[in-house]
């Protein structure tokens, strides 16, 4: 390995995503230079009703970032070979308004996808889901995707307090997309003692696929993929993901809003990024990296790593 690849991981210069080139979200530029994939941070979460810090996110994940290489082992691919992944830096974020700040994304990710990339938002709280599914309607309204969210929550809220604008309320304002179907959404990893009853029958009065964790405990992680992305890609022309940090064993990954003992383990979550490489991605965002709670970065980093076998598991089969 030449001395070049080992600079690369020196913590000098302006944080982007594993040091890749800064660029504006615009779908000219974006066209010219053959991105395939980039970075937009969302540094929001005016909405968060526990404990406030993924405002901090997108800046540690782009840090920590910096340790990765373009190369990944597991799939002997060149993520960047593929992808030419750019960073498209952070949303133009209006302070305590969540509802201006979800359509500044939905235009920026708007602008990504024209350009011909696949966008990878991170947040920020889970409210920045919403800006990412509605940019998929206004950039195919009469397309047909599904929907895949690993939440140790339902995040099925109606609305909170009357605000249909909460971070509690991806999956509802999805939902009511013209090209999202409840029948192709699934969740996957609710548990605990955070989830009301009212968004419980949200999903079974919309026929949402849900996966708790018991049903990991019991059938394992594999199965449960397996059986998630057949209701996710029957029919659709494409799959948007949404990876809540808090969807994870919370001694694995501390630093989110809400960690929840007992949820995914980490090498879970790997293998079901691997059996996500065959899916048609059209975005995929992931939320709730709060640094102030976390130890060593090691939320940050797990995220990191997950974006890197995204792209890599992707990679492969284009490759």
């Amino acid at each position: 390995m030449s001395n070049d690849v080992w600079n690369s991981v020196l913590h000098a210069g302006i944080a982007t995503f594993m040091k890749r080139p800064i660029m504006e979200p615009k779908r000219e530029l974006i066209e010219k230079n053959n991105v395939k994939a980039g970075i937009i941070g969302v540094p929001f979460d005016g909405t968060t009703i526990t404990r406030t810090g993924s405002t901090m996110g997108p800046r540690k994940f782009r840090d920590v970032s910096s340790s990765l290489i373009p190369y990944h082992f597991d799939y002997d691919v060149d993520i960047n070979d593929v992808f030419n992944v750019h960073d498209f830096g952070d949303v133009n974020v209006k302070i305590g308004d969540a509802f201006t700040t979800i359509e500044r994304s939905k235009e920026d990710i708007l602008e990504i996808l024209h350009g011909g990339a696949i966008p990878i938002t991170i947040g920020g709280d889970h409210a920045i889901t919403i800006g990412g599914t509605r940019a998929v309607e206004k950039f195919n309204p009469s397309g047909k995707y599904g929907f895949i969210l690993f939440d140790a929550h339902l995040d099925t809220a109606e609305d909170v307090g009357g605000d249909k604008w909460n971070h509690c309320c991806p999956v509802p304002r999805t939902m009511e997309l013209s090209c999202f179907d409840p029948k192709n959404a699934v969740i996957i990893g609710p548990h605990g003692a955070m989830n009301p009853k009212a968004e419980y029958e949200y999903v079974k009065k919309n026929n949402i696929s849900l996966h708790t964790m018991r049903d990991i405990y019991s059938k394992g992680i594999e199965e449960v993929m397996k059986e998630a992305i057949e209701v996710a890609t029957d029919g659709t022309d494409g799959v948007y993901i949404s990876f809540d940090m808090d969807s994870l064993e919370a001694s694995q990954t501390p630093g989110t809003c809400a960690p929840t003992p007992g949820g995914i383990q980490t090498r879970e979550m790997i293998l079901a990024i691997d059996m996500l490489g065959k899916l048609d991605v059209v975005g995929f965002d992931v939320v709730e990296i709060a640094p102030p709670y976390d130890h060593s970065d090691i939320t940050a980093i797990t995220a990191a790593r997950f974006v890197a076998d995204m792209l890599g598991s992707l990679a492969r089969y284009q490759k």
